[in-house]
């Protein structure tokens, strides 16, 4: 990899895989040591869960389709050739991490695990700061006015 293409990436801290890995393995640990059921009928969580589980899969398809269908892959250290903004992208300027967390919170509630939920929460919190931030600011340098005015009409999350 020549310099220039090193340096034209984002500077995360972190990648958002294993944040989200993690907060899954957290809240599977939390309740093993701590309890932390859910106090919801398990045929409504079982329900509920699985529902958020098929809706953030259908989100991180559509997510991956749309970098796939633009030639791109949303691997973060790689450059960004062009600026997305159809598909899950017009709802969500992070649908493929906004998918994580709807896996993660759905998984809690149809296992009826708190802590997965709560560690999930807390994932989304370190990739806001640690991931996403740092891939916003180089959006801003990459494509200028362009990516300001989508950030200024489609939110961060949804």
């Amino acid at each position: 990899m020549t310099e220039d293409a090193y340096e034209d990436r984002p500077r995360t801290m972190f990648s958002a895989s294993p944040i989200f890995v993690g907060a899954l393995a957290v809240g599977y640990v939390m309740r093993l040591f701590f309890g932390g059921a859910l106090p919801f009928p398990r045929a409504f969580s079982e329900g509920v869960g699985e529902l958020m589980v098929l809706i953030a899969l259908a989100v991180f398809g559509a997510a991956v389709s749309t970098f796939a269908s633009g030639g791109e892959t949303l691997r973060p250290d790689t450059p960004s050739r062009q600026l997305f903004t159809t598909g899950p992208y017009r709802y969500s300027r992070n649908p493929a991490y906004l998918a994580m967390m709807l896996f993660g919170v759905g998984f809690g509630i149809a296992t009826g695990n708190l802590w997965t939920i709560m560690a999930t929460l807390g994932g989304g919190v370190l990739m806001t700061y640690f991931v996403i931030k740092p891939e916003e600011r180089y959006l801003e340098d990459k494509f200028g006015d362009d990516y300001t005015t989508y950030k200024n009409n489609v939110r961060r999350w949804i």
